[in-house]
């Protein structure tokens, strides 16, 4: 055979064997698309049923929940940091009113011995001390540093009066109060099994189409915080506390809970003694898993105002700090340095949050001060 006719063979060889690759390249590529739109339209298909409308429901009742508890709790703070100033306040009142009353029984006592007997005889006729020193006869008898001292004794009684009344229905409303916490958080128990009962009985397409409406509500839920810290910033007593921390502090961070949890941006919230929150409270069920959010060293740590407490120290400075928890785990000890995800502490309500629903308070502290965590957790979890 010539040389001519053996290239001429070898193209048309060729020439085959291209004809015969390219369509196979192209079917499969047309099947993958294929694929994805069939999986796409299941997706929307699933987001009409009413599995998926369950669920969208449940969760903003969930949110809804979420946000009134945590009013509750900083109102109920609020309210009782109040009542604290005003015991403060009647004790003092009671006290002076108690110096007051001596003084005025011992203007009543010079008098007798000076011969103005008659004053003794109102003294045991009179209803109490302050019905006396506002007769006549003992005003005439009292100097002038005396008279001040009797005239603050009656409005220093019935100050004392004023706020014990106060007081009585400051307490009224913290009981009232935590009534209606605890309806919210019955409820809020009830829509977390609602909800973990519709993923339960979930198929794999319900799950994708569950987890894009999560996606979805998630970025509208940073947008929001972004806008609500833009706004937050130009009140801030300290400037950038608020708005977070930057990205560069919390590298490879992961969502704390390992579980399904609830929470709303309550940075600043009211909080006992005076205080305002500092950090975000995780509410999950009682036991959830809480992990390491970067890789770091750990302490776990017991006080009564936090109960038992994990922190996080990251290579780069920033501490992480978890309270509220329900227990520590046993296979790792206090000074260990962990990777990212490894289980810390378990979700509860130990220390001062002993009345409430369980949940993680979470803070992130750059540099050893306190941001709010709420835009790096929303982020992440």
């Amino acid at each position: 055979m010539s040389r001519s006719r053996v290239q001429r063979w070898a193209i048309l060889l060729l020439t085959v064997g291209l004809l015969a690759v390219v369509p196979i390249a192209a079917s499969a590529q047309t099947q993958a698309d294929v694929d994805r739109a069939e999986r796409n339209r299941e997706i929307a298909e699933a987001r009409k049923s009413e599995a998926y409308r369950d669920y969208q429901r449940v969760t903003a009742q969930l949110d809804e929940a979420v946000e009134k508890y945590m009013q509750l709790w900083a109102e109920r703070e609020e309210i009782t940091y109040r009542i604290q100033l005003m015991e403060q306040a009647a004790a003092r009142y009671q006290e002076e009113a108690a110096e007051l009353n001596e003084r005025a029984r011992s203007i009543v006592i010079d008098a007798y011995i000076s011969g103005q007997r008659n004053l003794v005889g109102s003294a045991f006729t009179a209803s109490s001390i302050q019905e006396l020193v506002t007769s006549q006869a003992l005003i005439g008898r009292a100097t002038e540093r005396e008279l001040e001292s009797l005239d603050n004794l009656d409005a220093v009684s019935r100050q004392a009066e004023r706020s014990s009344a106060e007081l009585a229905v400051r307490r009224a409303d913290v009981a009232a109060n935590q009534e209606a916490a605890a309806v919210v958080v019955d409820e809020i128990e009830e829509l977390r099994q609602e909800q973990g009962a519709i993923l339960a009985k979930a198929d794999d397409i319900l799950h994708a189409a569950i987890d894009r409406y999560n996606k979805e509500l998630n970025e509208k839920r940073v947008e929001d915080a972004r806008i609500r810290r833009q706004q937050a910033e130009k009140s801030a007593s300290r400037p950038g506390a608020a708005g977070g921390a930057p990205p560069e502090a919390t590298p490879g961070f992961m969502c704390p809970v390992h579980g399904r949890t609830s929470f709303i941006d309550s940075w600043g919230f009211a909080r006992s003694g005076g205080r305002r929150h500092k950090g975000v409270d995780m509410f999950a069920a009682r036991n959830t898993p809480i992990v390491a959010v970067v890789d770091g060293r750990i302490k776990f740590s017991s006080n009564s105002l936090g109960g038992l407490s994990t922190h996080l120290y990251a290579d780069n400075g920033t501490v992480y700090y978890y309270t509220h928890l329900e227990g520590h785990p046993t296979d790792i000890t206090s000074g260990q340095t962990v990777t990212k995800g490894t289980i810390v502490g378990y979700v509860g309500n130990s220390g001062n949050a002993r009345y409430t629903s369980p949940h993680v308070h979470f803070e992130i502290r750059p540099n050893g001060k306190a941001v709010n965590p709420y835009p790096t957790v929303r982020s992440a979890c």
